[in-house]
């Protein structure tokens, strides 16, 4: 049975996954099953595909089923699995010190940078223009996640002489948390707040892995479009 795993280029959480694939020389071991997605997914319930949600009840990409049916739904865990049992170790080792300090590069890019992105783009999209009420989205909350990301980026600009070794699980989640800032918030200039962690990135996105898998917009399915009744039925999550 060849590894599933599910796919938008939109996701950074996805695309650590595959940076990983490609670093790790698995590409034949893994097929790339591409998801299509309402935009409307970020702040309403909308159907999903049923090989998808046999895949993840969490219903969020990245999900790898493995060669021996295994269903994994977080990426650190996906990219871990692959670099522990199918990898040799190559992006980090099996224990010690080395695999902590490294495994503290993706706690910060993924559950720092990464989800407070996703969170910002969450309740951005709670202001609709055909709305009535004059703003549904919270501002304050929105402002909490670019300082939760200004944060993260002093700290790893504080960090940045650790960049300067082989590729690693820390150096792919921290450049696919940069791409991501370009890509949906170019106006943030984090690389003022990183001037040292910007010229690594500069440098690390030109690898073939960066490359070959560039963000793009979520295909939309219109066949997956809420509907009253499905919103109804289903409630919001």
């Amino acid at each position: 049975m060849t590894m599933k795993l599910f796919y938008t280029p939109a996701s950074h959480f996805t695309r650590k996954c595959t940076v990983t694939i490609k670093e790790l020389g698995l590409e034949a071991r893994v097929e790339i099953v591409p998801t299509k997605w309402p935009h409307a997914w970020v702040t309403e319930t909308v159907p999903y595909r049923s090989d998808f949600l046999d895949a993840t009840p969490i219903a969020r990409i990245p999900a790898l089923v493995t060669e021996d049916g295994l269903k994994l739904t977080d990426s650190s865990t996906i990219c871990e699995y692959l670099n522990d049992e199918l990898g040799s170790y190559k992006l980090c080792p099996a224990r010690g010190h080395e695999r902590w300090r490294i495994l503290s590069l993706v706690s910060i890019a993924t559950s720092g940078i990464m989800e407070a992105q996703v969170m910002r783009i969450a309740e951005l999209r709670r202001k609709r223009p055909d709305s009535k009420q004059p703003q549904e989205f919270s501002s304050s909350f929105v402002q909490k996640m670019k300082e939760r990301q200004e944060r993260c980026f002093s700290v790893l600009e504080q960090r940045h002489e650790e960049f300067s070794g082989p590729a690693d699980l820390g150096q792919i989640a921290v450049g696919c948390a940069c791409a991501t800032s370009d890509f949906r918030f170019p106006d943030d200039q984090w690389r003022r707040t990183a001037p040292n962690l910007a010229r690594w990135y500069d440098e690390f996105r030109e690898r073939s892995s960066m490359r070959e898998t560039e963000p793009a917009e979520t295909p939309q399915d219109p066949d997956l479009e809420p509907t009253a009744t499905t919103l109804e039925a289903a409630g919001t999550e």
